[in-house]
C-alpha cells in the first residue's frame, strides 16, 4: 500500500544546544582542545573600554573566519548564511537559536577599521602553535619547507608591460674568497660593485600585487605563492609566507628559517627541500649553522662531450683531477673567474688520448671546472644519497605536500579571495590557524579516546 508522508514543519520540539552537536563533530573536538581566551588579549588595545556601542566578542569575530576555513567555504557570506541554521556552527559560536547571528560585513568592518596593518593574526597563528607545543605535538628539530601557488582574482589576460630595476645580490662573503684566491695566486682583486638588473614583467590590471607564474608543466596565471614550513612530528605549520607569484621559492628561505628560531626557539637540526632551493647561498646558511640539509636532486641539461666530468676523480689534497681514460693529472691553472669557478686543464697529456675528439668536444684540450666552494656541493650531495637523507626526503610527500594538499581540498586554498599581499597574508595565517586547530583536536583526541 502506498503510504504518503505528511511533514509537519510546525512541530515544536526542545533540545538543548549541546543536545543537537554530534559527539565527534570536529568543532566540539576543537573546542575541547584549543584555548581562544587569549584573543582577548590580542586585541585589547584595539578597543575602547569608556565609550561607544558594545561590540561583538572578538573570539566570535575570529572564530567566523575559523568556520569559514574549517569548513573550505567560498565566502564570509556564504559562512553568515549556513551560521543561521546550523546548529555546530551556533553551538561553536555560542549563539543559541532565539538570537541573531552577525551580518556577513561585520568582520570585513572590523578588519577595516580595527585589524588591517596589526600583528593580530600573526599572534593568533603563534599562539595556537605553542598551543601545539605544549601538547608535546611539535619537537622543533627537523622541519620541511615548499611553496604552493594560489590563484589570484585576475585574469591573466589583462595585464601591462612594466620594466622593473632590481639590484643583484651580491655575496659578499663568496666575493672575499675570490679574491683571497687570486691573492695566493699573485693576481689581482676583482673589484665588485653594485650591479642593476632591468627587466619587463607582467603587471595584473585586476590585482597589481600578484605576480605572473610560469613554471614548466604547471599552470600560468597570476598567483601568490604560499612559502610554508610544517614540523615533522606531527605536521603542524610554523611559518606560512605570502609572497607574489614570481618570487622564486629560494629567495625567502633563510629569512624564514632564522624567523622561525626567533619566534620559538627551536634549534633546528635537520630540513627537507625540493631542488628549487639548491642555492649555494642556502648550502652555506645549512653548513655554517650546523644543520643536516637534504636537497633534491636538480637536472641539468645535457653534456656535450662523451666523458662526462664525474667521471674525473677529484684529490683533493693536491687539488688536481685525474683522467679516467689516461689517469693524466689536469692541474689547477691559476685561473678563477668572477663567479668562483676554478680551471683545471693539461695541454699535453689530451694529445694523444684516444677519447679526444668525444671528451674534448672539437676543442685543444679538456678543461675542468670547479667552484671554490664545491665541498658544499659534495657535503649535499653525500647527504642526499645517505641512507637518513633518503628517508628524510621521502618524509616529504608525507608531510609539506600533504599540508598543502589538505589546505586545497579541504579548506578552500586554491583561490586567493582577497587582493593585495598584506589581506593574502593574514588570512592565511588564520586559514593555517584553523588547519592548525584541526590537526591538534585529531591528534589528542585519539590519545584520550
Amino acid at each position: 500500500m502506498l503510504n504518503i508522508k505528511e511533514y509537519e514543519q510546525s512541530e515544536m520540539i526542545l533540545y538543548t544546544m549541546d543536545e543537537l552537536v554530534p559527539e565527534d563533530s570536529i568543532f566540539r573536538k576543537i573546542d575541547a582542545c584549543i584555548d581562544f581566551t587569549f584573543i582577548y588579549d590580542e586585541v585589547k588595545d584595539l578597543y575602547c573600554c569608556t565609550n561607544g556601542r558594545p561590540s561583538i566578542d572578538p573570539v566570535v569575530l575570529f572564530k567566523l573566519v575559523f568556520i569559514e576555513a574549517l569548513e573550505g567555504l567560498k565566502s564570509m557570506r556564504k559562512t553568515c548564511e549556513k551560521i543561521k541554521v546550523d546548529a555546530e556552527y551556533r553551538w561553536f559560536l555560542g549563539i543559541p537559536f532565539g538570537k541573531s547571528t552577525p551580518h556577513y560585513s561585520t568582520f570585513s568592518q572590523n578588519y577595516i577599521r580595527r585589524y588591517a596593518g596589526t600583528e593580530v593574526f600573526e599572534n593568533i597563528f603563534v599562539k595556537i602553535v605553542e598551543q601545539a607545543m605544549k601538547y608535546g605535538l611539535v619537537k622543533g628539530e627537523t622541519f620541511f619547507t615548499d611553496s604552493t601557488h594560489k590563484k589570484a582574482n585576475a585574469n591573466k589576460n589583462k595585464y601591462h608591460g612594466e620594466i622593473v630595476q632590481e639590484v643583484k645580490k651580491r655575496r659578499e662573503w663568496l666575493e672575499k674568497e675570490i679574491n683571497e684566491e687570486r691573492v695566493k695566486q699573485g693576481k689581482k682583486e676583482f673589484e665588485y660593485k653594485e650591479e642593476i638588473e632591468e627587466k619587463e614583467i607582467k603587471v595584473s590590471e585586476t590585482d597589481e600585487e600578484s605576480g605572473y607564474y610560469h613554471r614548466d608543466n604547471k599552470e600560468k596565471g597570476f598567483m601568490y605563492l604560499d612559502h610554508r614550513t610544517v614540523d615533522s612530528k606531527c605536521n603542524i605549520i610554523v611559518d606560512c609566507y605570502i609572497t607574489k607569484g614570481n618570487v622564486h621559492d629560494s629567495v625567502p628561505y633563510i629569512s624564514r628559517l632564522e624567523y622561525i628560531k626567533r619566534k620559538y626557539g627551536f634549534d633546528i637540526k635537520e630540513v627537507g627541500i625540493d631542488s628549487g632551493y639548491d642555492t649555494i647561498d642556502i648550502k652555506k646558511y645549512l653548513h655554517d649553522n650546523n644543520i643536516y640539509g637534504v636537497i633534491a636532486y636538480r637536472r641539468y641539461g645535457k653534456a656535450e662531450t662523451t666523458v662526462r666530468k664525474s667521471r674525473f676523480k677529484y684529490i683533493k689534497e693536491s687539488d688536481c683531477y685525474v683522467c679516467p681514460e689516461t689517469g693524466a693529472i689536469l692541474e689547477y691553472t691559476g685561473r678563477i673567474d668572477r663567479n668562483g669557478y676554478k680551471y683545471y686543464a693539461s695541454k699535453e697529456n689530451c694529445e694523444n688520448c684516444p677519447e679526444k675528439e668525444g671528451c674534448c668536444n672539437k676543442k685543444e684540450y679538456r678543461s675542468i671546472t670547479r667552484h671554490i666552494c664545491e665541498e658544499l656541493n659534495e657535503e649535499m650531495r653525500e647527504r642526499r644519497l645517505s641512507e637518513r637523507g633518503k628517508e628524510l626526503y621521502k618524509q616529504r610527500k608525507e608531510k609539506i605536500e600533504r599540508s598543502f594538499a589538505d589546505s586545497k581540498q579541504n579548506h578552500g586554498y586554491r583561490y586567493a579571495m582577497y587582493k593585495g599581499i598584506e589581506k593574502n597574508q593574514n588570512y592565511t595565517w588564520l586559514i593555517c590557524a584553523a588547519q592548525n586547530m584541526k590537526n591538534i583536536a585529531q591528534k589528542l583526541t585519539k590519545v584520550w579516546s
